[in-house]
């Protein structure tokens, strides 16, 4: 069984590990360089100490354009887990059945259930062993634009090895399960990237700001001064403005009053003096949810878990599905 399977998937193994190759080497270099310049250019002691030494602004402003381009690329690492449920999970049993390869395959000695298993654990292992790799890599890679900026934000959450390897996992499955229902390769591929999909978007969009609920800030308008902001590692998940009463403004009141401010239906917002002046005139405050970057690893843990129990169920249906056909 496991030399068999070793044979059936060996590609795609080997091109994991090559795409696998061909990213660590220039992460690797520029890397090295990145962190050694965050540390000797004093950089470092700028982040832990940013109040106590003059001029960090220039430098931390530098230091992140240098990289920001780098930084940005890593995005893609987002996409493995769906290229794990989509070349790897849905033609996993969509193509033995396509190909008629499953009587075989159902005719030996061992049980389809145990054939199913195996298959399953080693693949999966696979999966969730690269996911880990390419998740380290990236968070290594990030360490020091994590310093600055935190960890809870898109990029360096979604590349973060316990998520990426717990969605890849999800992506797996759910290529699995498509496999199994639909049994035509290119369609179960089609429905496993969809599938995998119609979850992850709405989740990063509307359910991970309230895993845990956001804590709150309420900060006096300074005129002339930039509103008041949390520590660039918190993520902001909402600003807002609240009257004397602690009533949140809605939308709708915050852009009339930019409109009155500016005179203007298009008049674009900006925290200047006269939007600071008019808050003090008229009681306003400002108002902001955030959560702070030490919740980085109860969310990772979060949401890892609910990937993981996703895919639990996926291949136990998958399983029965087998076990009935």
């Amino acid at each position: 069984m496991y030399w068999l399977t070793w044979r059936q998937h060996r590609m795609e193994l080997l091109v994991a590990a090559g795409l696998l190759l061909l990213t660590a080497v220039p992460l690797i270099i520029t890397g090295l360089t990145m962190h050694e310049q965050y540390r000797a250019d004093g950089i470092a002691a700028c982040v832990a100490d940013p109040a106590g030494r003059g001029g960090c602004g220039p430098i931390i402003d530098q230091f992140v354009q240098r990289y920001d381009q780098w930084a940005a690329r890593l995005m893609w690492g987002a996409f493995l887990p769906a290229l794990a449920g989509t070349f790897v999970g849905a033609p996993l049993l969509a193509r033995e059945y396509e190909q008629g390869t499953w009587r075989l395959a159902f005719a030996q000695s061992v049980s389809r259930t145990r054939w199913l298993l195996t298959k399953l654990a080693l693949i999966g292992t696979a999966v969730a062993v690269v996911g880990v790799t390419f998740g380290a890599l990236f968070s290594w890679w990030r360490g020091p634009l994590d310093e600055i900026g935190g960890r809870l934000g898109a990029t360096s959450f979604l590349i973060a090895a316990p998520v990426l390897a717990a969605a890849g996992l999800f992506a797996f499955a759910t290529g699995v399960l498509a496999g199994a229902v639909l049994r035509r390769t290119i369609v179960a591929m089609a429905a496993a990237l969809g599938a995998f999909l119609a979850v992850r978007l709405p989740l990063e969009e509307y359910v991970r700001p309230y895993y845990q609920t956001p804590l709150v800030r309420i900060t006096d308008p300074q005129p002339g001064v930039a509103a008041a902001r949390l520590p660039d590692t918190d993520w902001v998940v909402q600003n807002s403005w609240v009257d004397q009463a602690g009533h949140r403004l809605t939308d709708g009141e915050e852009a009339a009053i930019i409109r009155q401010v500016y005179g203007g239906a298009d008049a674009l917002y900006s925290s200047d003096a006269r939007v600071e002046s008019f808050m003090i005139d008229h009681g306003l405050r400002h108002y902001t949810e955030y959560h702070p970057d030490s919740s980085f690893w109860t969310f990772q843990a979060i949401e890892a878990g609910g990937f993981l129990a996703l895919a639990v169920v996926f291949l136990a249906a998958a399983v029965w599905l087998v076990r009935r056909s």
